[in-house]
């Protein structure tokens, strides 16, 4: 068993998470959320708030500084006086410390004009539209032979529509940013963030900046499930205080706000049509996706995109449609489009089974395929079959009672039930810096995320095997490779001497 480099850091409560940092003359930010669900502000009044002993500022849309970029509607904060969704950040109070922020932000009054907020998803919303493309550059439809004609003459056919609500992320770890300018006018900040490299290139043209005067430090990161993978509207805001107050703050969100400006799974309506013959086999399978975006940012998500690979069909369609609607914008979070898509299809599977009266594991080896369904190119490996087969063994599938509720240990009532999936294993360029030392020591730097899956362990020890060294891991901040009768060479994931973290200098990214 390999020993995780950061593991003593972490058991001992030695590893620092991006609040955590100590930095002299540190500020506290504290947000104020809109309180209506859309409308426009027509004045801030901050007076009382500026009153309070220890206040320093009190940002708004009637006072904040200019943003060079402000096209990304979710991070241009305080830019416009809309109010696109109930809980945007409106206002922000910097103080000496974060409880008199907090104090002080709840004597921000904001006086609003209110609109009825649209906020409720429907398949029949009039404003339903075809987004240009969905989340991670699919295109929104697809479609193959005649799918209305191969359903209406299929001897069984499902039609079934399936809802799944909202799902929100809220890692253990709020987000959090700590932000300070440096005086030639560089931006640090300290982020958790599920890659160091999209918060440099996202905040850079934001404030104006060459991305090389952009640094983030990120080494430890308290879980993100997708809401760390993007930056979000609080490293906006801690950069934006840090610059008005002239000092380093500290913005964390609490955790009853991250529900509304920290990105969410979208709620879907999916209308699932399968057609079939008497023995299962399909013949038309259509997917089609009813789902919600915001007015500030459109995001959609790829929901019916794993149907497009997993079952066999003649004719075949999928399509996605998006309504913009006065709610937060959605975001990724733990195999975005995958997961609700699949929860449907399978569900239709089911059902099929059960019309059908063919085993529902059976159903789908009939419907396996060892070529992409659409496209007709032979899949490189494909396992569903083996995965079906072994996992039935491994909880006796061949002898369950079908029936529900009918077996029973005890008091327990036990039911089995099967539920395949996909996803995708995507691809994209890394950059690594190596540099062997003078005193026998090798330096490997990559901007690289460690959301606790063990990421700078594993890259220590690829960076060992290519060295052609054995690992040893030295406690927590050295990794030893030895090559014997070499002298030792050590792969470092650490900071430098003086305890400033380090970064790629390609990238401008520090440890993670």
């Amino acid at each position: 068993m390999t020993e995780r480099l950061e593991s003593r850091e972490k058991v001992t409560g030695a590893a620092r998470y991006a609040y955590e940092y100590p930095v002299e003359g540190v500020a506290y930010a504290a947000a104020v959320q809109a309180a209506v669900g859309k409308g426009e502000i027509r004045w801030v009044d901050d007076a009382r708030a500026r009153a309070m002993e220890g206040v320093l500022d009190v940002l708004s849309c009637e006072n904040a500084p200019r943003l060079e970029d402000a096209s990304e509607g979710e991070l241009a904060v305080f830019q416009s006086r809309t109010v696109s969704y109930r809980g945007q950040f409106v206002a922000a109070v910097v103080a000496e410390s974060l409880e008199t922020a907090v104090e002080a932000a709840r004597h921000v009054r904001v006086e609003y004009a209110e609109e009825e907020p649209d906020v409720r998803l429907r398949a029949d919303h009039p404003g339903m539209y075809r987004p240009d493309a969905v989340n991670a550059g699919f295109t929104p439809d697809t479609e193959k032979g005649d799918p209305d004609r191969g359903f209406s003459t299929s001897v069984v056919r499902i039609d079934a529509t399936y809802s799944t609500p909202a799902e929100h992320n809220n890692p253990m770890e709020p987000h959090t940013t700590l932000a300070y300018w440096d005086k030639d006018g560089s931006l640090v900040l300290y982020d958790s963030n599920q890659g160091a490299s999209a918060v440099q290139s996202t905040l850079a043209p934001i404030f104006g900046l060459d991305p090389s005067r952009v640094r983030v430090v990120s080494p430890h990161v308290g879980g993100g499930f997708g809401s760390k993978g993007t930056p979000r509207p609080n490293v906006v805001l801690a950069a934006m205080a840090a610059r008005a107050v002239g000092r380093p703050v500290k913005f964390a969100v609490p955790r009853q706000q991250m529900f509304a400006t920290t990105g969410y799974r979208t709620p879907t309506v999916q209308r699932l049509r399968l057609g079939a013959d008497a023995d299962g086999c399909l013949n038309a399978i259509t997917h089609e996706v009813f789902e919600q975006t915001s007015t500030v940012t459109e995001f959609a998500e790829q929901t019916a995109t794993p149907t497009r690979t997993m079952y066999r069909a003649e004719h075949r369609r999928t399509s996605h449609r998006l309504v913009a609607l006065d709610v937060p914008t959605p975001s990724w979070m733990r195999a975005p489009g995958e997961t609700p898509g699949m929860y449907a299809l399978e569900s239709a599977m089911d059902e099929l089974a059960v019309a059908t009266g063919v085993d529902p594991i059976e159903l789908r080896v009939r419907n396996d395929t060892g070529t992409e369904p659409e496209s007709g190119k032979p899949f490189s490996s494909r396992n569903l079959v083996a995965c079906l087969r072994e996992g039935a063994e491994r909880f006796g599938w061949d002898h369950r009672d079908p029936a529900p509720g009918v077996r029973r240990v005890g008091r327990k009532l036990l039911g089995t039930g099967v539920a395949a999936t996909t996803y995708p294993a995507y691809q994209s360029p890394g950059k690594a810096i190596a540099r062997a030392e003078p005193d026998g020591t090798f330096t490997v730097r990559i901007a690289a995320a460690d959301i606790g899956t063990g990421a700078r362990t594993a890259l220590g020890m690829i960076a060992a095997e290519t060295l052609k060294a054995t690992w040893t891991p030295s406690g927590s901040s050295w990794a030893t490779a030895r090559t014997p009768p070499r002298p030792s060479r050590a792969v470092r994931r650490a900071p430098r001497a003086g305890g400033r973290p380090w970064c790629a200098p390609a990238s401008r990214c520090a440890d993670g």
